[in-house]
């Protein structure tokens, strides 16, 4: 068997690669990266095969690499745990030991077809953008950790640690504090002076069904596996392969009610409290009253006036 090394040395690299190796058709842009010669030689390898796709990555980067890939029925996809949330990893089983993940890999791989998720959203500059995820998308409260998060040294120095998850815990709580409860009746720790953010009025579409109106949302997710944001289980009941989208949504409350419920939901406890509701759908559009950040398996790329999350099927995932 003969192998290649090809280094590529941007995220635009990578994707302009996985196209190329899931796609039919070969840009020019695929070939000024990696010669005319390789591609040919890639497609020439590849004609008529499944591509098998081994990220070692974490979770941004297994986005990173779903948006890119062109033919979901042809590509399969697996991951190496070595990023710092891990979240899709944990969900769906694969080994903490990188050599025990890959060992099982290659000595008795397991295919499964599982759903995932595609976010159409509207920013707030007006532009209509597409982009898919594989564990979660939402506005609100975990948006807003992953935005802080994508900014923080700590993220860096806590990776080294292996102790990566922990940025989450740490900035979540953060949050709660300078949001003043968004929206809930405790007192804010800001300086005198310094208002809190004001929660969000939300529109809330299920399918088919008629707005749910929330006067003041601390956050709202709609997710295809259980656990997103460093091992947090939002929706325990979530099933990665039944075609649904299972959806969690929050309203502000006083910041030591929901410090509780943050404490809770690891016990996946926190669906007893009035204010936190589950709902479960294929498709589900968010209208927020002023702009939002929205993520994407924790990739924050702006903020948004609405967005319709849908579940899809037929991603082909080998562990």
């Amino acid at each position: 068997m003969q192998y290649s090394l090809i280094a590529l040395n941007s995220k635009e690299e990578l994707v302009k690669f996985v196209k190329t190796l899931t796609g039919r058709k070969v840009s020019d842009a695929a070939k000024d990266l990696l010669g005319e010669a390789a591609v040919t030689a890639i497609k020439n390898k590849l004609e008529g095969q499944n591509v098998h796709i081994v990220v070692l990555g974490g979770d941004g980067t297994l986005n990173l690499v779903l948006n890119s890939i062109v033919d979901m029925e042809y590509t399969k996809l697996s991951c190496i745990r070595v990023g710092s949330g891990n979240d899709f990893a944990r969900n769906v089983g694969v080994d903490k030991s990188p050599e025990k993940a890959l060992l099982h890999l290659l000595e008795a791989p397991q295919e499964t077809e599982l759903d995932y998720g595609e976010a159409e959203y509207l920013t707030e500059k007006g532009e209509s953008k597409t982009r898919r995820f594989i564990i979660s998308s939402g506005i609100g409260y975990d948006a807003d950790i992953c935005e802080e998060v994508s900014r923080s040294s700590l993220k860096k120095v806590l990776n080294v640690l292996h102790l990566g998850k922990l940025v989450y815990v740490m900035i979540g709580i953060k949050q709660i504090f300078t949001r003043g409860g968004a929206g809930g009746s405790g007192m804010s720790l800001r300086a005198k002076g310094d208002r809190a953010p004001k929660a969000p009025k939300v529109k809330l579409y299920l399918d088919d069904s008629k707005p749910i109106r929330i006067r003041n949302l601390f956050f709202g997710v709609g997710m295809i596996h259980e656990m997103e944001g460093g091992g947090v289980p939002f929706c325990p009941h979530a099933n990665p392969c039944d075609g649904m989208l299972d959806v969690c949504v929050a309203k502000g409350a006083s910041i030591p009610k929901l410090l509780l419920e943050v404490g809770m939901v690891y016990l996946k406890k926190h669906l007893l409290f009035s204010n936190i509701s589950e709902y479960r759908c294929r498709k589900m559009r968010i209208v927020v009253d002023k702009p939002q950040w929205i993520h994407m398996d924790g990739e924050t790329p702006c903020r948004v006036r609405e967005a319709t999350l849908i579940c899809r099927s037929g991603l082909r995932f080998v562990k």
